[in-house]
């Protein structure tokens, strides 16, 4: 979203941005904007919102009907997350979570990051972002996490891997960005294992583009990295602790993919992969009564007559859960 707006302190969008070939940024987020509306979630997090606060206000107040408030924007630089918390919907009195416990993932810690075997101080590339909210007529209180965790994407990756001169260049920058993903999952799922310890009928999700999803790719399988939502959900030796992956369950396998991409390593043109998800507390898990990935919504807001970002409303399709009231 950061290339929408003008950026330098002045609160605008662009007309165009043609270093990203959006030809038209208001057509853009005009289509953006429909396709939140049709969703109609009470709460909408996501990642890759601007620098400033305010420019996410700006978007909300000119497409999304003024009808959300604005949580965020801390940490991130130009891809900072937001949550979006519909006025008079159904997550009442919406707060950032300021326990002691949250408060403490701003603190670094101890990680071998570069693989020399020398800890050194490491913290969020993105800090997770942490919401609490009342639902259902009980009002009780459910927390959301939400994470950006570090992306794989190594520049000029492909080339590097291609040639096998330059292959063990690719491979060490491959898995240095695979441990700091593995290490900021280790930290996250430090802090869930502390929360639910202390209050087993904790009420969380789990959410974002963990730049990761289910199975075990090329680094995992030869260089003993981590399946980063495997981490996440929690280890079965403590199986009262144990997260639910709530999309899973409740989408067919031929549509369970948010986003699509070439992969060069294992080869596979257009791959079609879950980086997207929610994991839900144990005590949170019977209440969810459907998880979705919104394919049609994502479809309707594509334009077929333009190219590149202008074509799009992201690179990642919308993943939907409902709770009972």
């Amino acid at each position: 979203m950061n290339d929408w707006f003008v950026g330098g302190g002045d609160v605008a969008l662009r007309m165009v941005h043609d270093r990203t070939g959006i030809t038209s940024v208001d057509a853009l987020c005009r289509r953006v904007g429909r396709v939140i509306l049709d969703l109609d979630p009470d709460v909408l997090t996501l990642e890759e919102g601007p620098s400033d606060i305010r420019e996410m206000q700006l978007f909300v107040s000119y497409y999304l009907d003024d009808s959300f408030d604005v949580f965020g924007g801390f940490d991130g630089g130009a891809q900072k997350i937001y949550a979006l918390v519909k006025n008079d919907g159904g997550f009442g009195e919406p707060r950032i979570a300021a326990d002691d416990l949250t408060q403490g993932l701003q603190e670094p810690w101890q990680a071998d990051i570069d693989g020399d075997h020398r800890l050194e101080n490491y913290d969020f590339t993105r800090l997770p972002l942490v919401l609490e909210g009342k639902t259902g007529e009980n009002g009780q209180i459910v927390r959301i996490v939400t994470l950006h965790t570090k992306s794989k994407y190594v520049h000029g990756g492909r080339e590097l891997f291609e040639n096998e001169a330059t292959r063990g260049e690719f491979v060490i920058a491959a898995l240095k960005n695979r441990r700091r993903i593995s290490s900021e999952a280790m930290r996250t799922r430090r802090y869930l294992d502390d929360l639910v310890k202390s209050t087993p009928e904790s009420l969380i999700i789990v959410t974002g583009d963990f730049n990761d999803g289910p199975g075990i790719d090329y680094f995992e399988t030869r260089y003993l990295t981590h399946n980063v939502t495997d981490i996440l959900l929690g280890s079965t030796y403590y199986p009262s602790r144990l997260f639910h992956h709530a999309l899973i369950p409740k989408v067919s396998g031929d549509k369970r993919f948010t986003a699509i991409f070439d992969d060069y390593v294992d080869n596979i043109p257009n791959r079609r992969l879950l980086l997207d998800h929610f994991l839900v507390s144990p005590a949170l898990a019977p209440k969810v009564t459907s998880a979705s990935i919104a394919h049609d919504e994502y479809g309707a807001g594509t334009d077929d007559q333009a190219e590149g970002r202008q074509k799009f409303v992201s690179d990642h399709r919308p993943i939907l859960i409902e709770l009972e009231s």
